[in-house]
């Protein structure tokens, strides 16, 4: 039997459950239809549809105050002005010794390290110091100087520890020693010296002989006149024949002795081309045992580079030196292994960035670029902030190109350093401009929309 507060609950519609028509509902659907008429619903259930409200109008009001940068996609590539220089080994073998330190100040051409060789790199020193002094004095035309310079006994410097070079260095010094020869106080200098002290009195005998045909031309012409007034006489019959004829033959001696000086002053210019081929014969034998001498000059020059760009290693610009590893004096290296970078004072890097066509118009100087380096991934170790220098008006093959500096340095947004390689390729995203995140989803839907119709 039902209570009579069962009687008097109320249903869902307003009627009890002792109403007929209550009754009739229930005697149709059942006890669930039952349960859930009698429940009063949820309070989310009731209010749910103006809270679903007042959440959409809050996403809409912070779509619109967040803003999302717009970006344009491009490909990069890391370049540099006065790039950072590797200096690595040029063959396997052991690094015997290091004679710099970690952020070292350096010269360029300075010392860094040698390789292990069989010769000793003093002795190499010192004949590359010798080679370059030679070569200085026979560039500024004072060969004579040689004779003091360099020594004349080929062991010199210590020959046995030239090693690979022991060879190239004795024929060098066997030039020497005949060109010696050749210099100043040589036996060809003296002998030249000698050929033109003849040509000297030769040439003075060639002006006696020309004093002479001129005082015998003179006498000459006198003897014709004294001759030309006795043959008068003789015509006039005033003086005898005998004494015309006694004239006549004083004049023909003496017309004589011309020929003869003529003949000598002929052989005095023969022997002055004889003694001008000598001296020129002389002077090429000297012009080409120079050139032998220089010849080799420049071989063992030459090898000497070739055993220092082998064996020594030096730094290829001024600036600081950054070993890439931890080198050790008697590690074993391999041909070609880099130990170090020298990086000049006025080092810049910059980047150069290919801006495809899509969306160029976006693209503007002076916008913040950033690279996202293959080499380092962005995830673990950020990216570098760059910004867009100038941007070039003529296009290339598939875009334009435009150059982005980087204000921080090769720094990425975590505070890690990129390594300078030329040539890393990055990833550039280019930040045009801050949109709304409510326009964004606006002309997502609206581009959309346009491609399904």
């Amino acid at each position: 039997m039902e209570t009579d507060e069962s009687k008097l609950i109320p249903s869902a519609n307003g009627t009890h459950k002792n109403d007929p028509v209550f009754r009739n509902t229930f005697s149709e659907h059942g006890n669930e239809i039952e349960e859930i008429i009698a429940t009063t619903p949820p309070y989310i259930v009731r209010w749910g549809t103006v809270y679903f409200f007042i959440l959409l109008l809050a996403l809409g009001l912070i779509s619109w105050f967040i803003k999302y940068p717009d970006m344009v996609i491009a490909s990069a590539k890391l370049n540099s002005v006065n790039a950072p220089q590797p200096v690595v080994t040029r063959t396997d073998g052991k690094l015997v010794k290091i004679t710099v330190k970690e952020n070292q100040e350096v010269v360029k051409e300075q010392l860094l390290g040698y390789m292990e060789s069989i010769a000793s790199p003093q002795s190499i020193n010192a004949i590359a110091r010798q080679i370059d002094s030679t070569n200085f004095l026979i560039s500024e035309s004072r060969s004579d100087e040689l004779l003091h310079f360099v020594p004349g006994d080929a062991s010199q410097p210590s020959a046995g520890n030239l090693g690979e070079l022991q060879a190239s260095y004795q024929t060098f010094m066997q030039a020497l020693l005949v060109y010696k020869d050749y210099l100043y106080n040589g036996f060809y200098v003296h002998k030249k010296k000698m050929l033109q002290a003849d040509m000297v009195n030769i040439q003075k005998l060639h002006a006696i002989l020309t004093d002479q045909k001129k005082l015998i031309e003179e006498d000459i012409s006198l003897s014709e006149e004294t001759f030309d007034v006795n043959k008068s006489l003789s015509d006039q019959k005033v003086i005898s024949a005998v004494d015309y004829r006694n004239e006549k033959s004083k004049l023909i001696s003496k017309q004589l002795s011309l020929p003869q000086i003529n003949a000598s002053i002929v052989s005095n210019g023969r022997e002055q081309n004889e003694k001008r081929k000598e001296i020129m014969e002389l002077e090429n034998q000297i012009l080409t045992q120079k050139n032998t001498f220089l010849q080799a000059l420049q071989t063992i020059k030459s090898q000497v580079k070739a055993w220092q760009y082998k064996y020594v290693l030096k730094a290829p610009v001024s600036g600081t030196v950054f070993f890439t590893g931890f080198p050790q004096e008697n590690q074993e290296m391999n041909a070609g292994q880099l130990l170090f970078y020298v990086q000049p004072a006025n080092t810049t890097y910059f980047a150069e960035m290919l801006v495809p066509q899509y969306n160029f118009g976006k693209v503007k100087q002076g916008q913040t670029v950033l690279l996202k380096f293959q080499a380092y991934p962005f995830e673990q170790n950020g990216s570098v902030i760059g910004k867009i220098d100038y941007i070039k008006a003529t296009p290339a093959d598939s875009g334009f190109l435009a150059k982005v500096i980087f204000p921080n340095g090769l720094f990425t947004n975590y505070g890690k350093q990129v390594q300078y390689r030329n040539g890393l390729i990055a990833q550039a995203d280019i930040i045009t401009q801050d949109t709304r995140l409510l326009e964004r989803f606006y002309y997502s839907i609206i581009k959309t929309l346009k491609d399904n119709n």
